[in-house]
């Protein structure tokens, strides 16, 4: 038996490969390769951005793809070819709608089963198409009613809000004409003041003209003054009421230690206590000399008999 080559085998593996991967594609993208398909046509003025490979889809689910889409020129118009599964029979009536998936208007074709029974569209027949509204377009359509609504109340509001404007405009400018008439009847009674207090201007700019000599000699004056200041001594005094101040300060921390009769009487209790009997027994003494004078001064009325007969007692006294 001949062996047949590996490079054989390698294309069989790579067929089946190929196959397989073929199989699985469409298996994951939905489509029956298995039941066969049906090729038919349709025409539209406009796919609206629709794509080959777009689904088919019928009741929701895809049962076909869009395999070519076509400009003719002449028809002005687009031919879109489309592979439904055999599966999917398609009655007379029956009609390819273009339509958006999402809300980013991705398009697909919708199958709309017609109701004619007893007869099908056969292979490569032609299917009347039509164009759906997308999305936004349902959104905008439902929208229109509220949007009058909207705009029939925006209107009203707006006459509202003139009526109410044009009430405070008046008011305004019923406010801006009183005050005009204010401001008016202000300036022509305040005319006399005025006239009166330029008038008085003018007499003092003539009089300060007048004693123009007098505002020169008294600046002169200060003038002078000024450089007496400056010629006085002042560093001098700062200094001397510097060093009387530092002399101050040496009295005062004398006075603080315990330095001097001052600073011993501060600092020493013992003292001050001695002071304080001193002063005590001074004042005691003071009262009794008042209190008893007779016992520190004698007074003799007679003078030199009164001695006399004192000399005489004595000295009988001794004999």
């Amino acid at each position: 038996m001949r062996k047949i080559p590996k490079e054989v085998w390698i294309g069989l593996f790579a067929t089946m490969a190929l196959t397989l991967m073929f199989i699985g594609i469409n298996f994951l993208k939905g489509d029956d390769i298995f039941t066969g398909r049906n090729t038919y046509y349709s025409l539209l003025d406009d796919v609206k951005g629709l794509k080959a490979a777009a689904p088919v889809l019928y009741k929701g689910i895809k049962t076909g793809t869009v395999t070519e889409v076509e400009l003719l020129p002449e028809r002005n118009a687009v031919l879109v070819t489309v592979e439904v599964s055999k599966r999917v029979s398609l009655p007379m009536g029956t009609r390819l709608r273009l339509v958006s998936t999402d809300l980013f208007d991705t398009k697909a074709l919708q199958i709309e089963i017609g109701q004619e029974a007893g007869r099908n569209y056969r292979h490569r027949d032609t299917l009347p198409a039509e164009i759906a509204p997308s999305l936004i377009e349902n959104l905008v359509g439902d929208l229109t009613p509220l949007k009058d609504k909207v705009e029939i109340s925006l209107s009203n509001l707006n006459r509202i809000l003139e009526a109410v404007e044009e009430a405070k405009i008046r008011h305004s400018l019923a406010q801006l004409d009183e005050g005009s008439s204010n401001l008016n009847e202000l300036i022509r009674d305040s005319r006399g003041p005025i006239q009166k207090t330029l008038s008085e201007l003018s007499r003092l700019s003539e009089d300060l003209r007048q004693d123009q000599p007098l505002l020169k000699a008294s600046i002169q004056n200060f003038k002078t003054f000024s450089d007496s200041l400056s010629h006085l001594q002042l560093k001098q005094t700062v200094n001397q009421a510097a060093l009387a101040l530092s002399s101050t300060r040496q009295l005062m921390e004398r006075i603080q230690s315990d330095q001097g009769t001052l600073g011993k009487l501060m600092k020493d209790s013992s003292l001050y206590y001695n002071l304080q009997q001193s002063t005590l027994s001074l004042n005691l003494l003071l009262t009794d000399l008042r209190q008893n004078p007779g016992r520190y001064v004698q007074v003799s009325v007679f003078g030199r008999k009164d001695k006399e007969s004192k000399k005489s007692l004595n000295s009988d006294k001794n004999k």
